[in-house]
C-alpha cells in the first residue's frame, strides 16, 4: 500500500492512514491531520484496495460539502514581503534562495532573513522554511512564554515547575509531564493571548490533577471561568495556527 498513502484533492496531497482492527465493519473518518480508513484485520490487500477507491470518492464528497474542512490540509507558504504576526508582533520575511542543502533564518529587528535551498520543490521548500521559523520563534519567545507560565502559576496554582519548552507539536497544544515540565506547541504563538493563557492554565492544572476528571476541570474553571469559550475557539480555528 506504499502507493496509497495519500489522497489527491484539487492540488493537495492529503495523508491517508490505514489501520486494521478487530472489527466487522469498515470506518471512514477525517481528522485534523489525515483521512483515516479503518478495516477489519482479516481484510486482504484486494479488499483494502477496493476500500481505498471508495474512501477517495467519499472524502472528496465531504470536502465539496464542507470547504472549510479542506483548509486544515492547506500548507502555509512563504514569500519575500510576507508578514507574520507572532505573539502580537509583526515580522516581515526576506527569503534568499541559494545553492545550499539546509535552511537557516535569523531575526534582525522585525525582519526575518531566510536562506533556503534553491533546488527543492515548492512543498519541501515551504516545509523546511516553516520548520526553521518554528525553531527560530520558539527560541525568541521562550523567555516571554516562560515568564507568562510562571506568572499564571504564581497567581493560581503555586506549584513547582521544572522546565518550560516550546516545540512544533502537531498532535496537541500542550502537555504536562510527570517531571513537572510544561510543554507548549509553538503553533500557539499565532494565537490570541487569552487562548495561550488558556492552554497554559490547562497544563498547569495538571500539576494538581494529572487527568481530565471533574476535579481537574473545576481547577481550570476556578483559574479561568470562561475557559470553555477558549476551548471552542481552538477547536474551530486551531487549523489556522501553523508554521
Amino acid at each position: 500500500m506504499a502507493d496509497k498513502n495519500y489522497i489527491k484533492y484539487e492540488n493537495l496531497r492529503i495523508p491517508l492512514k490505514i489501520k486494521k482492527e478487530w472489527r466487522r465493519t469498515v470506518r471512514y473518518s477525517i481528522s485534523k491531520k489525515s483521512i483515516n480508513l479503518t478495516v477489519p484485520k482479516f481484510y486482504t490487500r484486494d479488499q483494502i484496495l477496493n476500500e481505498f477507491e471508495k474512501i477517495k470518492s467519499w472524502s472528496q464528497q465531504q470536502f465539496r460539502r464542507s470547504p472549510d474542512m479542506v483548509e486544515r490540509f492547506v500548507p502555509r507558504t512563504y514569500s519575500t514581503g510576507d508578514s507574520l504576526y507572532i505573539y502580537g508582533e509583526q515580522f516581515d520575511l526576506i527569503i534568499n534562495y541559494k545553492n545550499r542543502k539546509t535552511c537557516s533564518a535569523e531575526i534582525m529587528d522585525q525582519t526575518v532573513l531566510i536562506n533556503a535551498p534553491e533546488d527543492l520543490d515548492d512543498h519541501d521548500r515551504h516545509k523546511n522554511i516553516g520548520a526553521v521559523l518554528s525553531r527560530l520563534f520558539s527560541k525568541h519567545f521562550l523567555p516571554a512564554i516562560t515568564d507568562r507560565v510562571k506568572a499564571l502559576n504564581e497567581l493560581h496554582f503555586q506549584e513547582q515547575i521544572n522546565r518550560v519548552s516550546l516545540k512544533n507539536n502537531q498532535s496537541n497544544w500542550g502537555s504536562c509531564s510527570s517531571n513537572r515540565n510544561i510543554n507548549l506547541s509553538s503553533r500557539l504563538l499565532f494565537a490570541p493571548r487569552d487562548i495561550i493563557d488558556y492552554v497554559i492554565i490547562h497544563e498547569l492544572a495538571h500539576l494538581k490533577e494529572m487527568n481530565h476528571s471533574k476535579r481537574f476541570w473545576s481547577i481550570v474553571e476556578k483559574a479561568m471561568p470562561a475557559y470553555k469559550t477558549k476551548d471552542v475557539w481552538l477547536t474551530k480555528n486551531g487549523y489556522m495556527l501553523k508554521f
